[in-house]
């Protein structure tokens, strides 16, 4: 009975499809089959039966396939790649190629480090399983065997430090060379890259620090800022807190006034005295431990923002303008006496500033105020201060509801335009606080009246085009303006094509198209539209753009829409 058993178990592996093709069947289960009491023709007739021959099938439908053009290579490598990234089991390779001595022997691994296309798959299960020892092991054998620069360009963690250092630096380097237009899209691949474990932070904040205390660049710093604000959101913030006082010698009672104030949002008396005492000592702490976009926002609000819960004495006031006018002026460059005097003036713009327009908190002695306004300007924290003002009299008052008149522009808008021209750095946030402003429900406006404030805003973000800051702004059109009034999309293409000639870039094209394609149909009643994109499109439809094909057909359509049913408004 033990024999049939044993016989009907190799029967079965004989039984199966296309069991004769598979490798060693004679060592698996024909020579076993017989041992142990089967017939040898009972074997040849099951082999026979079992054949259905597949592969042939596969391989005459594929060479078939070949000669109308089907590459069926790339089929069968794509359909690989795909069912790996959807079954990759990270533990059960693990297991199976990994022991507590090392990888096991891998002679097949050179193979796929020499194929480009099986290089990118194991990068992209990285990407996914960060902690699978075994395709660190292939990276990191791919960084050995001449592909350092290619395993740089991952933007995933690893556990190796020679690879984790090859892609941290190259992150870095990366976005480094980035305007500060274009940054904020990297710092994904920045927390990314830092953010996995623990000890990728710890890593990454300490090379920063190296970096900032090398170059003294402030960019290394914001870069340190961003990983910490990400590494608290993944609830590192211990880890975090720990980091900054002992890689940055954060001296412990100011360490604690500044973790108070993150933690509450809100500064007591003695946290800020503490901060103070110690900025005005004779060997003040490094000013990178205030130095610190949070902190400075939350003390400028506290200064400039009307709160009927925030009363603030005096001396108190004195005291958080000197620690903003040191956090955000200081230079440690300048002699002491220089030093002394640059602070002392900032402190006398800030206060001045604030006087100023905590006794206009509504907006009625705007005129009045205008003068000691402008001349603040100058100052970048000050020109900041207004920044949130303005926003807080646009959003939080009847400004606009008492004394806004449609023939004349108003005077936060003038104010808005001088700040995005004197300070390039600001129009990020120039930029917000229009978008606030024009998401605002404005009430108690004739729905005309309303319109013409709200194209207002729209020229606000003209003036940042046409001061370079571009892109920005077509982003934020594409995205708060596809459920508004078209006519405010048409108002701001029309002001933008009027102020803008050929050459375009490829991606102010793309921006335009990406704007007025989903309102094509709607478009088509404005009058005399068609001319003001004529320019565009002829230039698009010309050889010199160098546009796709599917660019020109989205020009070419739009234009079509426009020209199909011209009725006046």
């Amino acid at each position: 009975m033990e024999i049939d058993l044993t016989t009907e178990h190799y029967s079965k592996q004989l039984e199966q499809k296309d069991a004769i093709l598979q490798p060693g069947i004679y060592n698996t289960a024909v020579a076993p089959f017989i041992d142990c009491g089967g017939n040898q023709s009972d074997a040849t007739r099951l082999l026979s039966e079992s054949y259905v021959g597949i592969p042939s099938m596969v391989k005459a439908a594929a060479d078939s396939a070949q000669l109308i053009g089907v590459d069926c290579q790339a089929i069968l490598r794509d359909t690989i790649k795909q069912t790996l990234l959807e079954n990759f089991d990270p533990e059960r390779v693990d297991a199976k190629l990994i022991t507590a001595e090392g990888p096991v022997s891998m002679p097949w691994l050179d193979t796929l480090v020499e194929d480009a296309q099986w290089r990118r798959t194991i990068y992209d299960l990285l990407d996914k399983h960060p902690r699978c020892e075994f395709l660190n092991v292939a990276v990191m054998r791919m960084a050995e065997s001449g592909y350092k620069d290619e395993v740089a360009r991952l933007r995933t963690s690893s556990n190796y430090v020679k690879v984790y250092s090859l892609i941290l630096g190259d992150t870095i380097s990366e976005i480094i060379k980035k305007d500060d237009i274009n940054v904020d899209e990297s710092i994904s691949d920045l927390v990314r890259v830092c953010c996995e474990q623990e000890h990728f932070y710890l890593y990454a904040q300490v090379l920063l620090r190296r970096l900032y205390e090398d170059f003294e660049s402030p960019s290394f710093a914001r870069l340190s800022k961003e990983l910490e604000k990400a590494a608290t959101s993944r609830g590192y913030g211990e880890l975090v807190d720990i980091i900054r006082t002992c890689a940055n010698d954060v001296p412990p009672q100011l360490a604690s006034a500044l973790k108070s104030i993150k933690s509450s949002g809100q500064p007591t008396p003695g946290d800020l005295i503490t901060i103070y005492n110690m900025y005005k000592s004779n060997a003040p702490p490094n000013v990178i431990h205030i130095r610190e976009y949070d902190l400075i926002i939350l003390l400028l609000k506290m200064l400039f923002v009307p709160n009927p819960n925030v009363h603030l004495r005096p001396e108190m006031v004195d005291k958080m303008i000197y620690i903003v006018s040191y956090a955000t002026v200081f230079n440690p460059s300048r002699s002491s006496q220089d030093q002394m005097a640059t602070i002392q003036d900032a402190c006398d713009t800030l206060q001045s500033l604030q006087k100023e327009l905590r006794s206009n908190q509504t907006g009625g002695d705007f005129t009045q105020s205008m003068g000691v306004i402008l001349e603040s300007l100058r100052l970048p924290v000050a020109s900041m201060a207004v920044l949130l003002w303005i926003e807080y009299l646009s959003t939080k008052t009847p400004y606009y509801e008492t004394y806004y008149r449609s023939a004349d522009i108003p005077l936060p808008h003038h104010l808005l335009d001088e700040i995005a021209y004197q300070h390039p750095l600001q129009r990020p946030q120039v930029l917000e606080v229009i978008e606030h402003c024009l998401s605002h429900s404005y009430e108690n406006f004739a729905p005309e009246i309303l319109q013409t404030l709200q194209k207002r805003w729209i020229e606000r973000l003209v003036y940042l085009v046409q001061l370079q800051y571009t892109i920005p702004v077509f982003k934020l059109v594409k995205r708060t303006l596809s459920d508004a009034d078209y006519s405010l999309t048409v108002h701001f293409v029309t002001l933008v094509l009027e102020s803008a000639d050929p050459p375009y870039s490829i991606e102010f094209i793309e921006n335009t198209v990406d704007i007025l394609y989903p309102i094509a149909d709607t478009i088509s009643i404005v009058k005399g539209f068609d001319s003001v994109l004529q320019k565009l499109a002829d230039y698009t439809l010309s050889d010199t753009a160098n546009a796709s094909n599917e660019l020109k057909d989205r020009v070419s359509f739009i234009m079509h829409k426009c020209r199909s049913r011209k009725r006046p408004m």
